[in-house]
């Protein structure tokens, strides 16, 4: 009977000591920040993030496409951290620069067109004019070919070359900047625009008023299509998608 009594008490006194053990605290779980990229910039920003993550590849961010409006509106209700692309912020918002840019205008490859003003790209974009017959040796009709509505690129172009006056019901519509390019390569005559970020080898970019597209060019102000990378939010954003901005800003920084 004593032998049994204390076992009894050992059994009790574990018990206690069991119960008086501190819980153990589980890990919480990571909060993935959304990054919403644009149709015109989605390649480019799905390149620097591959680039990030091959120095950094235990950071939680995630890659979202979205046209303009609906991505704004995602920023708005929270379900994304920030937007890449060529957008004007809202007033008020955080905005930071990612990058310079330039609109490039680029023609079917058939086409001796080297060289095009302001002026005539108005009146190409605007249906003015509506042939090549007075800037080539060709009598093609001119095809232009456009981004959606809503597109950051195409309402920079419609501000700085055609001063607000609508496209011609004539144009192709291209949802990104490769179907703009697969556009402009199957069609004779064709004529469009796209980021110069995003420019291929199958079509054949002019210069504008004299300048060709190019990094240098784009750089110094010299080319006359330009347009600004922007990363804005509502607030400004915090985490990995904070280190991930200033990673992208130094990477881009001109060597000295």
């Amino acid at each position: 009977m004593r032998l049994k009594g204390n076992l009894i008490l050992l059994a009790i006194a574990v018990s206690h000591v069991g119960a008086c053990a501190p819980a153990a605290t589980p890990t919480p779980t990571p909060v993935v920040q959304q990054v919403i990229s644009t149709p015109a910039y989605a390649d480019l920003v799905k390149s620097w993030f591959d680039g990030y993550l091959q120095v950094n590849p235990d950071s939680f961010i995630s890659l979202m496409n979205q046209p303009p409006e609906a991505a704004l509106t995602s920023l708005e209700d929270g379900t994304g951290d920030v937007l890449i692309g060529g957008l004007t912020p809202p007033t008020g918002w955080f905005a930071t620069p990612l990058g310079d840019d330039g609109i490039v205008v680029v023609v079917n490859s058939d086409l001796r067109v080297r060289d095009l003003s302001i002026d005539e790209l108005a009146a190409i974009f605007t249906g003015r004019m509506s042939s090549w017959d007075s800037l080539t040796d060709t009598n093609l009709p001119i095809q232009p070919v456009i981004p959606l509505p809503g597109d950051e690129v195409r309402a920079a172009f419609q501000s700085t070359v055609m001063n607000g006056q609508r496209f011609t019901n004539n144009a192709l519509l291209g949802p990104t900047p490769a179907a703009v390019l697969q556009l402009v390569d199957e069609n004779e005559g064709a004529i469009g625009f796209l980021p110069y970020s995003a420019v291929g080898e199958k079509v054949r970019p002019i210069r504008v008023e004299g300048i060709r597209p190019g990094e240098a060019a784009i750089n110094d102000g010299r080319y006359p299509l330009p347009i600004t990378i922007l990363a804005i939010a509502p607030q400004e954003p915090s985490g990995d998608v904070h280190t991930w901005l200033a990673w992208i800003q130094s990477e881009l920084q001109p060597a000295p």
